[in-house]
């Protein structure tokens, strides 16, 4: 996996954790928001933008939504 990749993954997880104590739904938008709007930015010629980022930024959301929640159970 490219570092890039591993970056955005990252980035998306700690935005989760960061919100999950409002609840997952906001956390998730808070993770879609972030994920569109980089490469929103990215497009505006502030960077390359890739699709991949914004799946990889929305991949480490969801990963860590889950985790958290999981651990909740135990």
């Amino acid at each position: 996996m490219q570092i890039d990749k591993i970056t955005h993954t990252l980035a998306g997880a700690a935005i989760a954790a960061a919100l999950l104590p409002w609840g997952v739904v906001p956390a998730l938008l808070a993770v879609i928001v972030a994920a569109v709007g980089k490469e929103v930015w990215d497009a505006q010629g502030h960077g390359t933008p890739d699709k991949w980022d914004a799946i990889a930024t929305v991949a480490g959301g969801v990963l860590m939504i889950g985790w958290l929640e999981l651990c909740k159970t135990f």
